[in-house]
């Protein structure tokens, strides 16, 4: 920045002493000087010592520029307020050199004074949150632009008043001390340091919650003289700003924050990329419309009216793979009690579930057969009793021959053997094997005693490959029963069972 100065001189004698100033005196880095040639954007000063001339120019002085008339005061004296300054025509050249350099001074402060007042005004204008300077009994001094915004007056209708003409609540109100930020000004001033104070505001329009930060002003001889201050309007969560942004950024899972209507006012990087991953967009999103859209929900929902959330869990395919959510949504509850927005946190249960899923599988499964095993048999058989359902039971012929002549290790193998060639004969069917060489099949599709039983001879087929020994044969012997969801399904099982044994005494040459 530059103070550019322009001198308009009438007096040789003063051009010339001005010259000789120059010379010797180094002037401020941002002063530029020119003498008798004016320069644009830059401030005029006249030094004359011509009355009429003098006269003119104050009439005709424009805001950047300033007469100082050299000659007796009573020449004068009509327009005497509105120069800077009279000089006498004769004095010697030394005390008018301290006068010019008095005057550049002049200059330099009151430009360094607008200079800084404009950086001031600009950089707190430029500010999203409420800024004021206040004296000690608590008159504006000074307010930025939001300041004006918020209490919707003008700067120059606050300047010099007190809190409860600006903030539109009645005198008696103020004097009673709630909601008017009193005695946070005089701890901030009491302190001699910054404080930080949650505090509530009562105005026109309801309550507001603000986080202040106060700090007192001291003057040239280290006395204070009032505070300023700066406050965050926290009352809609979603004024926090950047605190809350770096909060939510940093989260290491997908969130988003909305507003009472569910319309999304920030949402962190994680849960950009899951949308990406998605879709490939987050403009115009819509939570709800989206989750609704690419969510699956599971079971149902989990309500907390007293903490004021709601869970569920929802599957979704990303990337051609099954990953599992659980969606918390949860109130933001104000200083005042009542509901400013909510948060909504998609943790990722995926690993969860698939744990899960793996021991529920190994707990259900047969470890030699990979079939379901008799405690899944029983508890499926159980959860199911009031439905229809065929059951066929089975057992291995001379199956202990086999381990009692090859070992049980080639036994394992015969085992392995029948429980694939089941599944592939029974597809529509639960397999399961409950121990030793027994075997059940629940089908719950309808489906007719001849065609269980063309299946089971083809099955049988398959059973006499497993071994091709001259002496032994081995083969599988099977029982029926069903029931329409009113029988016991021990009954079941016991009639199975008996109708299994009737079927391996009939087959010739069976021991």
């Amino acid at each position: 920045m530059k103070l550019n100065l322009s001198l308009r001189i009438t007096s040789e004698n003063d051009k010339n002493i001005f010259r000789t100033f120059v010379v010797e005196k180094k002037l401020m880095w941002d002063t530029s000087i020119s003498v008798d040639s004016p320069a644009e954007d830059s401030f005029e000063v006249l030094l004359t010592d011509n009355a009429n001339e003098a006269i003119n120019a104050v009439q005709d002085k424009r805001p950047q520029s300033e007469v100082i008339y050299i000659g007796d005061m009573s020449e004068v004296q009509n327009i005497y307020t509105s120069l800077l300054d009279v000089w006498p025509r004769a004095e010697s050249s030394s005390i008018r050199r301290i006068r010019i350099e008095k005057l550049l001074q002049n200059l330099q402060t009151r430009f360094d004074a607008y200079h800084y007042q404009n950086l001031l005004t600009t950089a707190i204008d430029s500010v999203p949150d409420l800024v004021w300077f206040k004296d000690k009994i608590g008159a504006h001094m000074m307010v930025n632009k939001e300041f004006c915004n918020t209490v919707h007056k003008t700067k120059e209708d606050i300047r010099g008043r007190g809190h409860y003409y600006i903030w539109n609540i009645s005198e008696e109100e103020y004097k009673k001390g709630e909601y008017v930020c009193m005695e946070s000004e005089e701890e901030t001033m009491s302190s001699g340091h910054t404080c930080i104070f949650d505090e509530p505001l009562k105005t026109s329009e309801g309550m507001k919650q603000l986080k202040t930060y106060k700090t007192p002003l001291y003057d040239m001889f280290g006395n204070i003289e009032g505070t300023v201050g700066i406050a965050k309007d926290v009352t809609d969560f979603g004024n926090m700003g950047l605190e809350l942004s770096i909060l939510v950024e940093n989260l290491p899972f997908p969130l988003i924050l909305c507003d009472t209507n569910r319309k999304v006012l920030k949402m962190n990087d994680s849960f950009k990329k899951l949308i990406e991953s998605i879709d490939g967009t987050f403009k115009s999103f819509q939570y709800q419309e989206w989750l609704q859209h690419n969510m699956t929900p599971i079971g149902e929902e989990d309500v907390d009216l007293e903490g004021k959330s709601r869970k569920r869990e929802y599957e979704i395919n990303l990337a051609g793979q099954t990953r599992y959510f659980k969606v918390i949504e949860q109130e933001i509850i104000d200083y005042f009690k009542n509901t400013s927005g909510y948060f909504v946190i998609f943790n990722d249960v995926t690993m969860v579930r698939e744990y899960e899923k793996m021991i529920l599988n190994e707990a259900n499964t047969d470890a030699l057969t990979e079939l379901y095993n008799r405690r899944y048999f029983e508890d499926f058989i159980h959860n199911n009793a009031k439905k229809s359902m065929t059951l066929i039971y089975m057992d291995l012929d001379r199956f202990k021959e086999i381990n009692d002549n090859f070992g049980h290790k080639r036994g394992d193998q015969i085992l392995k053997g029948s429980a694939k060639f089941i599944q592939e004969t029974f597809p529509d069917g639960i397999v399961a094997r409950l121990g030793g060489d027994e075997f059940t099949v629940i089908l719950e599709k309808e489906i007719t005693e001849e065609e269980i039983k063309i299946r089971c001879e083809e099955l049988n087929k398959k059973i006499c490959t497993l071994i091709r020994a001259s002496d032994l044969r081995i083969s599988i012997s099977y029982g029926i029963s069903s029931t329409d969801g009113s029988r016991n399904t021990d009954e079941l099982l016991r009639e199975a069972d008996k109708r299994m044994y009737k079927n391996k005494r009939a087959k010739q040459g069976y021991k």
